[in-house]
C-alpha cells in the first residue's frame, strides 16, 4: 500500500511541477517575450491604420472602451485626452491600455503626455490632429490611412448595426 501512496505523490507532483512550468512560459516576466508580435506588413496583406483616438475631461474609459472596439495588432493608436483633462485621467488611462495583454505584448499604443487644447471647432482641432499624424509618423510611418476619433464616436456600429435602426 506504501508503494501504490508514494507512486501517486509522484505523479502529481510531477503534474504540479508541469503546471508550474506551464504557467510560466507563458506569464514570463521578461519584458522581451512577445509571442505574437510578427505582423506583416506589405502588398497582399490587409491595409494598415493609425487612429488618433481624443477626449476631454471624462473620457479616459470611453476613449479606452474605443480602443478595445476598434483595435487590432496591425494597425497604430494614439490617445490622447485634452487640456481640460488632469494628468490623473491621462496615468489611469495610460494604466488601462498597459493592463491589455495583447497591446502590451504589440507595443502599439501610446498615450500623449503633453496635450493640446481639444475644441472640436476651429483651427486647434485641426492643429491637434497634424500633431498627431507627425507624431504616429515619427513613432512608426509604417501605416496606410489615418483615422480620427472622437471619445464621442463611442459605441461605434458596424453597417449591420446600423441598418436595423432603420427598419421601422
Amino acid at each position: 500500500m506504501a508503494a501504490e501512496k508514494k507512486w501517486l505523490f509522484t505523479l502529481f507532483f510531477a503534474a504540479f511541477i508541469s503546471i508550474l512550468l506551464f504557467i510560466s512560459t507563458i506569464y514570463g516576466s521578461s519584458s522581451s517575450y512577445k509571442p505574437f508580435s510578427t505582423v506583416h506588413r506589405a502588398n497582399g496583406y490587409p491595409p494598415a491604420f493609425a487612429y488618433y483616438i481624443s477626449g476631454t475631461r471624462g473620457d479616459a474609459e470611453r476613449i479606452f472602451r474605443l480602443l478595445l472596439a476598434v483595435y487590432h495588432p496591425r494597425n497604430r493608436y494614439l490617445l490622447h485626452i485634452g487640456t481640460e483633462g488632469s494628468d490623473d485621467e491621462r496615468r489611469k488611462l495610460s494604466a488601462l491600455v498597459k493592463s491589455v495583454p495583447a497591446i502590451r505584448a504589440f507595443g502599439n499604443v501610446d498615450v500623449i503626455g503633453k496635450p493640446d487644447p481639444t475644441t472640436y471647432m476651429g483651427a486647434s482641432n485641426i492643429a491637434a490632429v497634424l500633431r498627431a499624424a507627425a507624431i504616429l509618423l515619427k513613432v512608426d510611418g509604417d501605416w496606410d490611412w489615418f483615422i480620427t476619433l472622437s471619445a464621442l464616436d463611442y459605441p461605434l456600429l458596424t453597417q449591420d448595426g446600423i441598418i436595423p435602426c432603420f427598419m421601422f
